[in-house]
């Protein structure tokens, strides 16, 4: 009889354990926020609302960076494959010679952003040129 709750213990602790534990640490969190708050104006402080968080300044180059870093880890399986069914080396050893090359294009791929991202003038110096003029 008891071996057909098991199972339902089992998801009810999965799945509701999670969700009062989030319960349980939002409620401290407020709680403690809020006596924080209420300190500061017994003191005469007027605490100011939550800041706002500036997000940082994205990077606009991703497109770049990932379209490179596809492409090489594309031609890093496709030299791969070729290698461990053509050379000789790569017969007995197909899964490090593919592993081997991926990683070795994805480098590349990594290094040649590098290198076009290092030949673009940067963006906030061409805005703050603009914003001298």
């Amino acid at each position: 009889m008891w071996d057909d709750f098991i199972p339902v213990i089992a998801i009810i602790c999965t799945i509701g354990l999670p969700i009062v534990a989030g319960w349980v640490l939002g409620i401290q969190w407020i709680k403690s926020r809020n006596e924080e708050r209420m300190a500061l104006i017994n003191q005469g402080i007027i605490p100011a609302d939550s800041p706002k968080r500036r997000k940082a300044d994205p990077n606009r180059l991703v497109s770049l960076r990932n379209g490179i870093v596809l492409i090489a880890l594309g031609i890093g399986i496709i030299v791969g494959f070729l290698c461990s069914e053509y050379l000789v080396i790569g017969q007995n050893n197909s899964f490090w010679i593919t592993g081997a090359s991926v990683v070795f294009f994805l480098g590349l791929g990594y290094l040649a952003y590098f290198l076009v991202v290092q030949k673009m003038p940067r963006l906030q110096e061409r805005e703050e040129m603009e914003l001298f003029r």
